[in-house]
C-alpha cells in the first residue's frame, strides 16, 4: 500500500539535501546557520531521522515551496505505472466509432485531444471520470472495460 513511513522519511531527507545543494549550499551547516536553524536538527532532517511537519514546512518556506507541492512530487513517484492496454482500448473505441481523436474528444466534452493523446502515447491511464464520460456518451462501451479492460467491451 504505497510508500512506507521510513522510506518516505528517507525520500524527504534526500529531497531536502538536493534542494539545499541546488540553492548553492554545499554544507548543511552553512545552510542551517544562514537560515537560523539548529544544525543538528537540520542534519537529522536530511538523514530522514527526525522531523515534524512544522519543521519541514519551515525548511520548505526557505526554499519557497509549499508543503503540498513538495509532497506532490512523491505522489507522482508512487502512482501506478501507465497501462499499455489503456491506449489500445481507446484506439479500439476510436476505430469502432470511426472518429478522429479530436472529434472523439469534443464529443465527450474536451476542447482538444490532449488527454486522449496522452493515453494513446502511454503517458496517462484512463481515469474513472473519463471512463464514466465515455460510457455516458457512448453507452455501447461498458465502464469496466473502458477503465481496466475487464468484462465485455459492449
Amino acid at each position: 500500500m504505497g510508500i512506507e513511513l521510513n522510506e518516505l522519511h528517507q525520500k524527504v531527507g534526500a529531497e531536502l539535501k538536493r534542494m539545499r545543494l541546488l540553492a548553492g549550499f554545499s554544507s548543511y551547516e552553512v545552510f542551517a546557520d544562514k537560515n537560523k536553524l539548529s544544525k543538528i536538527q537540520y542534519f537529522k532532517m536530511e538523514k530522514g531521522t527526525n522531523f515534524t511537519l512544522k519543521s519541514l514546512d519551515r525548511i520548505l518556506k526557505i526554499h519557497d515551496i509549499s508543503i503540498i507541492n513538495f509532497f506532490h512530487k512523491f505522489d507522482k513517484e508512487i502512482r501506478t505505472p501507465t497501462n499499455v492496454e489503456c491506449g489500445d482500448r481507446i484506439a479500439i473505441v476510436l476505430d469502432s466509432l470511426k472518429q478522429s481523436k479530436l472529434e472523439f474528444s469534443k464529443s465527450i466534452g474536451f476542447s482538444n485531444a490532449n488527454q486522449i493523446n496522452a493515453i494513446l502515447s502511454g503517458r496517462n491511464n484512463i481515469s474513472a471520470k473519463l471512463a464514466y464520460q465515455i460510457e455516458k456518451v457512448y453507452p455501447q462501451f461498458k465502464f469496466s472495460w473502458i477503465l481496466n479492460g475487464e468484462g465485455e467491451m459492449v
